[in-house]
């Protein structure tokens, strides 16, 4: 099974073409998800990443993605995946204009930014409505697509970091530890549901820019930092876009059959 491994701000995914797979690779792929998908993501006997993401034919848009964390579980949306596919599809697939992804979060619009050779170094990709689902203490909680917890501290306290893993375990949720940098600018950690800390997360900068934003601490735009790299957050017509640098790691071939 060939497939590319990409990544948004370091965040990175294997990306498979499910029109390019063995019909009987990608049914036994399926049928297994829980089983292959955390050893193909294991950094020292897999390809190594953050998840894994299956790109379908739609009768809506221009691809359906499926994304599943590095444990198997699948995830409604991935701010960075997406980012990610349009580089594919503009990049192997020669589309052009902007591009339309199915998900479990709805339809996304992204748009490819190409270099002076014509590939996509950065993409822009409506993120959507935001809404703020509740607060507990100073623990907020927000929908970007996926859930939330925003909670601003101390990004370079790795006990910060100890408890946004403890509150994404007992409740389900990413988390985000957020520090204000300026009036626009955020420096961000985030913790994810199935895949532990990541270099960046797409939904989870939306979810502290506009929860930061609605609590007046830092207006629009917002330059959010995380370890991978920065995003810039917009918010146009009630709606939050994420721009950011997308990358190709590389090409590579796995035989379903090593892995479960």
């Amino acid at each position: 099974m060939i497939f590319w491994k990409m990544n948004g701000l370091g965040n990175d995914y294997i990306f498979v073409d499910a029109v390019k797979c063995i019909k009987d690779e990608l049914k036994r792929l399926e049928s297994n998800l829980k089983t292959i998908i955390p050893r193909i993501c294991d950094r020292h006997f897999g390809a190594g990443s953050d998840g894994l993401v299956i790109m379908y034919p739609s009768a809506v848009a221009d691809v359906r993605m499926r994304m599943f964390n590095a444990d198997g579980s699948e995830g409604k949306m991935c701010g960075n995946a997406v980012r990610c596919i349009a580089k594919y599809l503009v990049d192997v697939c020669g589309r052009y204009g902007d591009i339309a992804i199915e998900t479990l979060a709805g339809i996304k619009a992204v748009s490819a930014i190409k270099d002076a050779s014509g590939k996509v170094v950065s993409a822009r990709a409506d993120m959507g409505k935001v809404r703020i689902a509740g607060r507990e203490g100073d623990v907020i909680f927000a929908d970007a697509g996926n859930p939330h917890a925003v909670i601003e501290g101390n990004i370079a306290d790795d006990l910060e970091m100890a408890r946004a893993a403890e509150i994404c375990r007992l409740r389900d949720v990413n988390v985000e530890i957020v520090s204000v940098c300026g009036e626009h600018a955020l420096e961000v950690r985030v913790w994810e549901r199935g895949s532990g800390e990541t270099l960046a997360c797409g939904t989870g900068a939306t979810a502290a820019a506009y929860v930061f934003a609605a609590e007046g601490k830092v207006s629009f735009p917002v330059s959010v930092r995380l370890p991978g790299g920065v995003l810039t957050l917009e918010y146009i017509d009630g709606r939050v876009y994420a721009s950011g640098a997308v990358q190709l790691n590389y090409i590579g071939e796995l035989n379903i059959s090593d892995y479960g």
